[in-house]
């Protein structure tokens, strides 16, 4: 779940309202998105052990109840406390439960499982912000806000309740939907499936992993990663409006730019299981060096549209492959607890990512010096990804 292109089209209308500058908003998101890190250590193990659906119920409750709270804010320190907490909460509990939760179901079809259960977060992530922006010119911003409060509670709360499920063995299953070990299959459709071996997942524990030099590689790249995906998520609307195209164009760049994502994060997990998941992100994160030179020269709706086709794609097709390739090296075994101790310095970087790119506008009026920045980086983590070859369990030339 990624709302930062959402919070986003808040960003003009706050300005607007109450004169905060764009560093001061995106601050409140840097402080709940670094908290939420803090979180993730703690809530990783417990989902490990106990499951998810209660946490992710929790979760889901007080995310709407923060998000209509948030249409009545009338100062500054209400914003704040509002929107750390929702931050806190989207990234300590949300996301590394849902990325958690689904690699676990998942070893031969991790790649394609995690790429359909993002399917719902491509759409909300043009979606959203595009009826968001529409009940905006409509209303107003405080509407907008409540509107989203009781869409989360609508579509999430009784699901998890329903059908949330730790892992497959608490349903005498195993991953990819297999029956138990030496069980027949009981109708002719599971046969095919039954005569595939099943693939046997070598699982680090958290201190073996934490003992590869992979591991530390691939912690800078999602970290560098998060802090440019942020920033341009962040910031993507307010910027298309600043280069000159009007509100409803620019949240038409985003949805476009997002529902390219849906065939593109398809490929990226097909592609996960066919061939290494490494030089799957290496393929996209090349893309994402050309997409963000792209950003960089639109200055009308064709060029928008060209940048929202290829930087969408290679934006899902990299936060895809990055999801899988934790699980496909490590193991879904201890997977919670080594995603707990990734997040927060990822989110570190989360938190940093909107609050630099939106200190330089401040300072300077504009994005240029951020965005070349963006291209340093990227090829720098370009590079990296093609040094981070899988790790052997036991095998000393992958420590320090």
């Amino acid at each position: 779940m990624n709302v930062n292109p959402t919070i986003g089209v808040f960003v003009k209308p706050l300005e607007a309202e109450f004169g905060w500058s764009r560093s001061v908003i995106a601050l409140a998101v840097a402080i709940g998105t670094m908290l939420g890190g803090v979180l993730a250590l703690v809530v990783g193990p417990i989902i490990d052990k106990f499951g998810a659906r209660w946490v992710l119920f929790v979760g889901f409750l007080l995310m709407g109840g923060l998000l209509v709270a948030m249409s009545g804010i009338v100062n500054l320190w209400q914003f704040y406390a509002i929107v750390i907490m929702t931050r806190l909460i989207l990234q300590g509990i949300i996301n590394l439960t849902n990325q958690t939760v689904l690699a676990k179901w998942f070893v031969l079809k991790r790649g394609r499982a995690l790429a359909y259960g993002n399917l719902g977060q491509r759409f909300g992530q043009g979606a959203v912000p595009f009826a968001v922006q529409m009940i905006i010119t409509a209303y107003s911003w405080r509407v907008a806000a409540a509107a989203m409060g009781v869409f989360a509670w609508a579509i999430t709360l009784i699901p998890v309740l329903l059908w949330m499920r730790r892992e497959p063995k608490d349903m005498g299953l195993r991953p990819d939907g297999d029956p138990p070990a030496g069980e027949e299959p009981q109708d002719f459709s599971s046969v095919t499936a039954t005569k595939t071996p099943h693939k046997a997942e070598v699982n680090f524990t958290l201190k073996q992993a934490l003992r590869t030099r992979t591991f530390y590689i691939l912690l800078t790249t999602l970290c560098l990663t998060s802090f440019v995906n942020t920033g341009v998520n962040f910031n993507l609307i307010p910027y298309l409006s600043d280069q000159g195209l009007s509100d409803s164009q620019a949240v038409t760049i985003l949805l476009v730019w997002s529902f390219t994502g849906i065939p593109a994060a398809l490929l990226s997990g097909l592609l996960a299981e066919r061939i290494s998941v490494q030089w799957v992100i290496v393929g996209f994160q090349a893309g994402m060096v050309g997409g963000t030179l792209l950003l960089m020269s639109v200055n009308a709706v064709w060029i928008g549209m060209i940048f929202a086709f290829f930087h969408g794609a290679s934006f899902a097709g990299s936060l895809l492959a990055q999801q899988v390739i934790l699980a496909d090296y490590y193991g879904s075994a201890h997977l919670g607890a080594l995603r707990g101790v990734v997040l927060p310095w990822q989110m570190a970087a989360n938190a940093v990512g909107p609050l630099a790119a939106t200190m330089v506008f401040d300072i300077r009026g504009d994005y240029t010096v951020i965005l070349w920045a963006y291209v340093a980086i990227q090829l720098s983590v370009l590079i990296a990804l093609i040094r981070a070859h899988p790790p052997k369990l036991g095998d000393r030339s992958n420590r320090d």
